[in-house]
């Protein structure tokens, strides 16, 4: 009996050295190097990158100027902005946002806001007016030009505020703002501002989202529409 069970022994034996060196030969040895499974899933030589990347655009492709306009908390104006949808998400602190393309709507926008805020002020600690920086925006002006206009409520009138960075990806542009004065002593008045951000019409073409943000300094500004709301 025992003479019987060596052949199916070293048969056994024999089938699973077979096994492994077949294992073995799949898995590309042990030189390190993948398998050509996994080589297609990971390089992808055959798969091209299809993801876009938006850009921030240079900083001399715009002009932007702040200007005092005084504190507002009327809703119909937050409720006008184009990105107000976005005004009620509270990890950005989203700035109320308008665009004119045309001296008709630039005109329209003081005429209906004009009981909100002081765009004619006369205050000369706070620099020109708003009604001052766009006096020179006529027909001709807004032929290659478009005009945006930032809200940017804040807690004391001693802060100022300026573009850090305008971006554009595809179909949306954002345009960043920062806290530029860094004050060590504040004044205890509530406040407001337009940053007022002109291009050329060629930047903004195919924009059909727009948004604005305080980028980094967020602290500075009155609480956000969502802040106000649940409380």
């Amino acid at each position: 009996m025992k003479q019987k069970k060596w052949p199916i022994t070293a048969c056994a034996a024999l089938g699973l050295l077979v096994l492994c060196v077949g294992i073995y030969t799949w898995s590309g040895g042990d030189t390190g190097a993948p398998s050509e499974a996994v080589s297609k899933e990971s390089g992808a030589p055959d798969q091209p990158d299809v993801a876009q990347t938006g850009t921030d655009l240079p900083d001399g492709s715009f002009e932007a100027v702040s200007v005092w306009v005084n504190w507002s908390g009327e809703w119909d104006f937050h409720l006008t902005a184009l990105n107000s949808d976005k005004l009620a998400i509270s990890s950005v602190h989203h700035l109320p946002m308008f665009r004119f393309e045309m001296l008709g709507e630039l005109e329209a926008f003081k005429e209906r806001f004009a009981g909100e805020f002081a765009m004619n002020h006369g205050i000369d600690q706070f620099g020109p007016s708003f009604a001052d920086v766009t006096a020179g925006m006529d027909e001709a002006y807004f032929e290659d030009r478009t005009v945006f206009v930032v809200y940017v409520p804040a807690s004391s009138g001693s802060y100022r505020f300026g573009v850090d960075s305008v971006y554009r990806d595809g179909e949306a542009l954002c345009i960043h703002i920062e806290e530029t004065g860094h004050p060590e002593e504040l004044t205890y008045d509530m406040a407001g501002w337009f940053v007022v951000v002109s291009l050329e019409k060629a930047l903004t073409a195919g924009v059909t989202d727009v948004d604005a943000d305080l980028d980094h300094l967020q602290s500075y500004a009155v609480p956000s529409t969502a802040e106000i709301i649940d409380g």
